[in-house]
């Protein structure tokens, strides 16, 4: 009876490994077929060439960017697809389990039933982990894409972004200028120069600087045509008025209204703008006008004085005067007032969808040169957001010569600015009368 009890024990046993053998083949069979499956790693090409600003793999780090976002997008040609990664190699079978059930067929019954329960569940778990090894998919490819338009990783060129204007120095007829493009966009400040020392018995002469906002057109467009309008308009005004000073400032104004409704005119639909800051030198007189955050600052005995005021919604008139034409100003979350929610300055050329509200009246301020006048600074925003009046004086005063607005400009970016930066000075003593 005990010899039948034993025969029936084995036979169970010898059973059970069959199954485990079938178990195993089904596990090497998946194993097999997954390795098969038709999944390519993307990775980037090699970084002989320009590396592109996307397409990175997981592995490699990311550029550090303040506002960066990592997304998975469509993928640019120039990657490569390689095969996978070979699976592991099956988990070999234990010998353990085959020798157990070997002793029972035998006869020998050296093992117990329950280290062989226990071996032979760990082969069953060794078997599951080998075919989720194999399943794997590889890692996935993380693709940084910047969150502002135009703007890509830190460290990394677009190969679509528009090539920045490399910083400009000019040493011209008194005036000296120092200009530098932002690291967010393509350049988008400008400045102009006319002169006439012909012109009755005195010298004429136009500078400017612009700043435009929403790309190019507009700034390119006032940049050319505002010192021919102004020029014109003053030379034709002369002898009409009664006032001298009346009929200049009235042709600048003229000027400036002219050249806004020529811009919107020949581009129709651009929401792009443009602020100014001129000025003019005629009979021995000094015609400031701006319009926005471009600014224009004398030196007179070394002390600055502010020619322009920016015309920015947090002046109070500039509030009113848009909330009595039915616009609104609301508070941005930087803190920044802005007209329909939109634009920070008040006043500009262009911006046509917003010219009911930002209009392009100038702001005229007439100044009798003296001995005193020495020189004036005329500058976008990107200086005057981080360099006051005074320190702009106190530079220039310093050394008297183009090196003073190169200054200007670094102590700009160094204090922070990511703006374009561009900055003109006006020598005056070269038109004091000495004869008055």
């Amino acid at each position: 009876m005990l010899l039948h009890t034993v025969r029936f024990l084995c036979s169970v046993v010898a059973a059970f490994a069959r199954l485990v053998r079938e178990l195993r083949k089904a596990s090497d069979v998946m194993a097999s077929a997954c390795s098969l499956s038709p999944v390519a790693v993307l990775t980037a090409p090699a970084m002989a060439a320009a590396p592109s600003p996307i397409g990175l793999i997981a592995s490699t780090p990311l550029p550090k960017r303040k506002k960066m976002l990592a997304h998975q997008v469509a993928i640019p040609e120039d990657l490569q697809l390689v095969a996978p990664p070979p699976p592991p190699p099956p988990v070999p079978a234990l010998p353990l389990a085959d020798a157990v059930v070997s002793d029972c067929i035998s006869g020998s019954g050296s093992g117990s039933g329950i280290g062989m329960v226990v071996e032979q569940q760990q082969a069953r778990s060794l078997a599951k982990k080998a075919a989720w090894a194999a399943r794997r998919r590889p890692s996935t490819l993380v693709i940084p894409v910047a969150d502002d338009a135009g703007e890509v990783a830190a460290g990394w060129a677009a190969a679509a972004a528009p090539v920045k204007e490399a910083d400009v120095e000019v040493v011209g007829d008194g005036f000296w200028l120092a200009s530098r493009a932002g690291p967010r966009h393509a350049m988008e400040d400008a400045y102009a120069v006319l002169t006439d020392k012909n012109h009755a018995d005195s010298q004429l002469a136009f500078y400017g600087v612009f700043d435009g906002h929403g790309g190019r057109a507009a700034v390119d467009f006032v940049s050319e045509r505002l010192s021919k309008n102004v020029v014109s308009a003053v030379l034709a005004a002369a002898g009409t008025q009664t006032s001298e000073d009346d009929g200049v400032s009235a042709a600048i104004r003229a000027a400036y209204l002219a050249t806004d409704s020529e811009l919107l005119t020949q581009h129709q639909g651009s929401s792009g703008g443009a602020c100014a800051a001129t000025a003019l030198v005629k009979g021995g007189d000094l015609y400031v006008a701006h319009l926005g955050d471009c600014r224009a600052v004398l030196s007179r005995g070394g002390v600055a004085t502010a020619l322009t005021a920016d015309h920015t919604c947090a002046r109070e008139e500039e509030r009113e005067r848009i909330e009595q034409e039915g616009g609104y100003v609301s508070r941005s979350g930087s803190g920044v007032w802005r007209v329909q929610g939109s634009l920070a300055v008040s006043r500009a050329f262009g911006d046509g969808a917003l010219k009911r509200w930002v209009v392009a009246e100038p702001a005229v301020t007439r100044l009798p040169l003296a001995a005193g006048c020495d020189f004036l600074v005329i500058a976008s925003d990107g200086l005057w957001d981080k360099v006051s009046n005074q320190e702009a004086v106190d530079a220039v005063s310093r050394s008297r010569a183009a090196s003073s607005c190169r200054d200007l400009v670094d102590m700009a970016r160094r204090r922070g600015s990511r703006d374009d930066v561009t900055v003109m000075v006006v020598d005056l003593q070269r038109f004091l009368r000495f004869d008055q």
